[in-house]
């Protein structure tokens, strides 16, 4: 049990590491896009990343949490499983406060309603 809660855990924040990494690896190239370029391209990308990335964040926090509880006889497994878990959090929060909101907005948008500050929703 407590093997496939350690598997879990570290695959589940492996996943969510690697989306977090895949959007630094795109704002570079996202910069160059004329403006209605970058709107197809964010708006498929919020209908595929959203959904998928808030249930792999979720289960990520919940399996680090598990796995700090079920290996609480262990000498650091806990302590960095719940550091995890707390960073996870963090970053629930962080995409909940700021990226979501930003999000929701540029869904909106068509190519003819691209407000004339659309930079700075791209920069965020």
């Amino acid at each position: 049990m407590v093997a496939l809660v350690k598997f879990a855990s570290i695959f589940l924040l492996g996943l969510v590491s690697g989306v977090s990494f895949s959007h630094l690896l795109q704002r570079g190239p996202k910069k160059t896009l004329p403006a209605a370029h970058f709107l197809a391209v964010q708006q498929v990308l919020l209908r595929n990343y959203g959904p998928a990335m808030g249930g792999l964040e979720v289960a990520a926090l919940f399996s680090t949490l598990t796995m700090a509880v079920v290996t609480r006889g262990e000498p650091v497994a806990p302590v960095l499983a719940s550091v995890a878990s707390a960073l996870v959090l963090v970053m629930v929060i962080i995409w909940a406060a700021w990226i979501n909101p930003i999000n929701k907005i540029v869904n909106w948008w068509t190519p003819e309603s691209l407000p004339s500050n659309w930079v700075v929703f791209r920069d965020e």
